[in-house]
């Protein structure tokens, strides 16, 4: 699969046009997980919800190369017959403490969108999953199969806003109960994993 790279200067236009997002902003973490049904026991407890089960294929554009710590993605994700573009910087993840991302959301209704910035940019990568979702509140916990890599569990709290002292009290309390049936932190993003596993191969 070819990928093109870009200068830090050199931003294509195609990414000035989907100006018509929404914009978020959001607490994370993410985990390998070796026992859902425990974690399922614990989100249970303290009253999140199973909402739904459905599964994804997210495509990775190539981007240019970023001037801050916080990595940039663009990905296509292709629900069924929706289709969502999604910008977002985000550091790394560091183990019991709470992410911060910006997030930019596009609903995609023209089918040549993605050829388009398949041409454009080229695709970094691929990323197929089983995505069972449940929520409390504004807080969307994910109980994740990635294909090829294995079992993954995240935790968002989402806001329209701005994060509050109070929105890190609430995501440190999920963080805690939750922690104890957790793996190791996974610092980047699901692209990253299935980059590395092809370096394997």
């Amino acid at each position: 699969m070819k990928s093109r790279k870009y200068s830090d200067t050199r931003c294509p236009n195609i990414l000035k046009v989907m100006i018509k997002y929404m914009n978020k902003t959001n607490l994370e973490l993410k985990h390998y997980c070796t026992d859902f049904k425990k974690v399922r026991g614990v989100l249970e407890e303290f009253g999140a919800e199973k909402e739904i089960v459905k599964k994804q294929k997210d495509y990775f554009f190539e981007l240019p190369v970023a001037q801050n710590k916080n990595s940039p993605r663009l990905k296509l994700r292709v629900e069924g017959k929706k289709k969502t573009l999604v910008y977002y910087e985000r550091p790394d993840f560091v183990k019991a403490k709470d992410t911060a991302s910006q997030v930019k959301l596009y609903e995609v209704k023209d089918e040549q969108l993605q050829g388009l910035l398949t041409a454009a940019l080229g695709v970094k990568a691929i990323v197929e999953k089983k995505r069972e979702v449940w929520r409390k509140g504004n807080t969307v916990f994910h109980i994740d199969t990635i294909k090829n890599i294995g079992n993954i569990f995240e935790i968002e709290l989402r806001k329209n806003g701005v994060i509050t002292e109070k929105d890190k009290t609430i995501f440190k309390s999920y963080q805690e109960k939750l922690l104890p049936f957790l793996g190791d932190v996974i610092k980047g993003s699901n692209v990253d994993l299935v980059l590395d596993k092809k370096k394997e191969v």
